[in-house]
């Protein structure tokens, strides 16, 4: 596992990439097209200082359970069942702010994504675009746009350094990302599928403490509730053009060992939900007072046995309050998922995932496919484990073929809600640029 032993490596995990081998590695020069570098070796890229980086991940998935309407719900990314999925077409351009120099500084990122994976990357959890989603009309079906990333760096030269960014931007929470490269595994974990934020939009500051422990506040838009009764999902987390009223914390502290073998971070985001233009005209039907709160933390605990063996631990847990989709009453959902991986050699890696994911009042898990935008029937635990293999035949591939087996205790929500449980049998390629 290579670390990099800097502030900056801090700052890629304050940014949401606490995953398993090198945070930096989608920034690798190696690719199919040489790393781009006939773009990024120009007089004019390097006098800005900008970067470009690209990908493609795509893949196919089999269910066991041959669902006739070619759905994996409610896992979802993958979510197609025999059919051939173009899941990421990206291309990154950024400029890194120098966090470790004496001088202000600036840079950012934007990040532009086509395939499956972007109606998902940046839409609410159960169908609400934002206008990049809309950038591709609704003939497409599952292929969209989306921009995960814009936002700008600022480096201020104050104490130990301070780093504003302002924009939109992946989350700091939980372990796994929305970019392909930096996940071991196609599919995702239910904690990432349905109880965390995707993306936030605001200001975010963070500010290394002392060399191992890294601390970020920031504030982000908090959205809204449909209150007309549709599916809630991630809305608001992942607002970027609708509903910014609202305002949330967000705040984090990371800390790892000087050789980094252990790692923990602590993430945590609170404030209103709700559509204030809306509310008015709901408490007059209704006499409730939407200005409900909502709260959700996400712990992860990372630990580097050997230069071959890592483990990750995450815990997750949510509430909102008077959530419309529980009869205005208190809804929350937890869980726990863990990750341990062994590098069998520098190119071959094995690894092994369990998850158990509780919607203890069944606001949060559904079916997201085009059209058919429902939730569960009710409450339940959902379990899934996943067996996975990450072979790169060369520097700019990585095979990931995976079985998974997920099941459900006491509710049918596989195969359009016919059964508790499905096996299903995936594999796709990243191709770096």
């Amino acid at each position: 596992m290579k670390n990099i032993k800097s502030k900056r490596h801090l700052a890629l995990i304050a940014g949401g990439l606490m995953s398993i081998g090198d945070p930096g590695r989608a920034e690798e020069a190696s690719g199919l097209l040489g790393g781009l570098k006939f773009i990024n070796e120009s007089a004019w890229m390097k006098s800005l200082g900008l970067t470009v980086t690209g990908w493609m991940d795509a893949g196919i998935t089999y269910n066991a359970n041959d669902p006739a309407d070619n759905y994996n719900g409610p896992v979802i990314f993958n979510d197609r069942s025999g059919e051939f999925q173009l899941n990421q077409l990206v291309v990154d351009l950024s400029r890194a702010v120098n966090v470790e120099g004496s001088e202000w500084d600036v840079g950012g990122k934007v990040t532009f994504m086509f395939g499956t994976d972007a109606r998902t990357n940046t839409i609410n959890a159960y169908g609400e675009g934002h206008w990049d989603n809309d950038l591709i009309g609704d003939g497409t079906r599952f292929y969209k746009i989306a921009l995960p990333n814009v936002y700008i760096d600022v480096f201020a030269p104050f104490g130990n350094g301070i780093t504003a960014r302002l924009g939109r931007f992946y989350t700091i929470m939980g372990y796994e990302t929305g970019l392909s490269p930096d996940n071991f595994f196609y599919s995702h974990p239910y904690t990432f599928q349905y109880g965390e934020p995707f993306t936030h939009t605001g200001v975010m500051f963070t500010y290394p403490v002392v060399n191992n422990l890294l601390v970020t506040l920031g504030a982000v838009t908090g959205g809204h509730n449909q209150f007309g009764g549709s599916l809630d999902g991630n809305a608001g987390w992942d607002g970027f053009d609708k509903n910014m009223e609202n305002w949330n914390f967000l705040g984090g502290v990371f800390w790892n060992t000087d050789d980094h073998a252990t790692s923990v971070g602590f993430s945590i985001i609170t404030g209103d939900v709700n559509a204030d233009n809306d509310l008015d005209d709901f408490r007059r039907k209704t006499g409730i007072d939407k200005k409900d709160n909502r709260t959700f933390y996400s712990f992860i605990f990372k630990q580097d046995f050997t230069d071959h063996v890592h483990y990750v631990f995450q815990h997750d847990h949510g509430i909102e309050q008077q959530h419309p989709l529980n009869n205005f009453k208190d809804a929350q959902w937890y869980g726990i998922q863990q990750q341990l991986i062994y590098e069998v050699t520098d190119t071959v890696g094995v690894g092994l995932r369990g998850e158990w994911f509780r919607d203890d009042d069944g606001v949060r898990v559904g079916q997201m496919c085009p059209g058919c935008a429902v939730l569960a029937s009710g409450p339940a635990s959902y379990y899934g484990i996943t067996l996975g293999l990450n072979w790169k035949p060369v520097d700019w591939v990585a095979l990931r073929p995976e079985v998974r087996y997920d099941w459900a205790d006491g509710i049918n929500n596989y195969d359009a809600r016919k059964k508790s449980d499905q096996l299903l049998f995936a594999v796709d390629a990243v191709i770096k640029f």
